[in-house]
């Protein structure tokens, strides 16, 4: 029993306390969709795809809800949070794409473009998208305020900023078949009303 008391300690001073969470749900958890214009009756919640403008005048945006913040206790100390999607082809839009705030519930077998839930009017962040396979977004802003319990959450939108763009990616979705490719998002945080201590603090608890 002393062993594990001081492998707790340890790993607690090694972290001053934060604690770190990774999400990259698979079709049986995952919860996401794409919403397409062309198609607005349709359903998209078991396509493998998140497409994003897939050509001129077509407009299509992509749904992302990562259920399991609900796990970080109610207002710790976000230290980071990244959004990643994996582009499978490598068409270049060169153009932004921003993260909104989802602001309703949303069934991912249900929702389409005509039913979509609405968001927030602002983007938190924006990534360029051009060459490469990976994207990352700086959520950390979003997140806190999920954590914080100033917003529910309803999860992330992805849109473009000229929707009637041309060259369009294909972020895959959760029901993406290579695991590692699927929506990731790793949160680092800090619980609250815990401050970093020593070694010699934390022994004092055990004593």
């Amino acid at each position: 029993m002393k062993s594990l008391v001081m492998l707790l300690a340890v790993a607690l001073v090694g972290s001053a306390f934060a604690a770190e969470i990774v999400l990259q749900p698979d079709p049986g958890t995952g919860k996401d969709a794409m919403l397409n214009a062309s198609s607005p009756s349709t359903n998209y919640g078991t396509y493998t795809r998140l497409m994003v403008n897939y050509g001129t005048g077509r407009t299509v945006r992509g749904i992302v809800e990562f259920t399991g913040i609900s796990t970080i206790p109610a207002n710790s100390t976000v230290n980071s949070a990244k959004l990643e999607l994996w582009k499978q082809y490598t068409n270049n839009p060169n153009d932004q794409f921003g993260i909104y705030r989802v602001t309703a519930s949303w069934q991912e077998m249900v929702v389409t473009w005509a039913n979509q839930p609405a968001h927030n009017s602002t983007a938190y962040v924006k990534t360029l998208v051009q060459g490469g396979k990976w994207y990352e977004w700086d959520v950390k802003t979003l997140v806190q305020e999920w954590v914080n319990r100033t917003y529910p959450n309803y999860g992330f939108k992805l849109i473009r900023d000229n929707e009637s763009g041309g060259a369009w990616p294909y972020f895959v979705s959760s029901d993406y078949a290579t695991a590692t490719y699927r929506p990731k998002l790793t949160v680092n945080y800090t619980p609250s009303g815990v401050a970093p201590t020593s070694m010699g603090k934390l022994k004092a608890l055990f004593q």
